[in-house]
């Protein structure tokens, strides 16, 4: 398998991201937690921001020094907790970590991506 490069990952996470806003967007939370296939497809996008999160840590840690302004712990544990806790998640911790969390990540990730770009 080809190794993955830091960048593969913050692109894994930045889709995950863009797509649990988007799967929620026009949504209010009620309707939200009365919608199984959107709260399991969004909790699942928090899982895959964590793995990746987490992978990309491991096979590339410098990523994390060069990078500090990411959340790097908070961002892995909120994939472990989904995953611990898969069978009590509440809706409403999804719900408010989606909307508290993830357009502040994805304003990380693009400052990462602009970073890079400039080759600084």
């Amino acid at each position: 398998m080809k190794e993955r490069r830091a960048i593969d990952y913050l692109n894994d996470m930045q889709k995950a991201a863009s797509e649990a806003l988007s799967f929620i967007g026009g949504m209010d939370e009620a309707a939200f937690a009365e919608d199984q296939l959107t709260f399991k497809a969004v909790a699942f996008c928090h899982f895959t921001i964590g793995a990746a999160a987490s992978r990309l840590l491991v096979t590339h840690p410098e990523f994390a020094t060069e990078h500090p302004g990411l959340p790097w712990t908070k961002i892995c544990g909120t994939g472990n907790r989904i995953l611990d806790d898969v069978f009590d998640l509440d809706p409403s911790d999804i719900w408010e970590a989606t909307y508290r969390t993830l357009p502040e990540l994805l304003r990380e990730i693009d400052a990462v991506r602009n970073w890079h770009a400039q080759g600084e």
